[in-house]
């Protein structure tokens, strides 16, 4: 029997965050061997085979990756009230 890796697994596997993984696997779905498959919906099991591949192109793609996964700049809006000076 052959061992598999969920996405969680190979992540801290390779160092790199879920959602890296997840585009790569997304990416190489019809480039996978059938070591690989889809279980429960978008949960994958992945074999040995493919966790190279995987990892070379999460390399490739290094820059895109980090653009997407970067926050958005928070804007912040605030607001003054004014208040009518008050003489003594």
């Amino acid at each position: 029997m052959t061992t598999r890796f969920s996405i969680s697994e190979l992540a801290e596997m390779l160092h790199v965050p879920v959602s890296y993984i997840r585009q790569a696997v997304d990416a190489l779905a019809s480039d996978l061997t059938g070591e690989s498959f889809v279980f429960q919906d978008r949960n994958w099991r992945i074999g040995p085979s493919d966790v190279k591949r995987i990892q070379e192109w999460i390399i490739e793609h290094q820059d895109d990756l980090a653009e997407a996964t970067q926050p958005r700049a928070r804007r912040v809006r605030s607001r003054r009230v004014a208040t009518p000076d008050q003489e003594a």
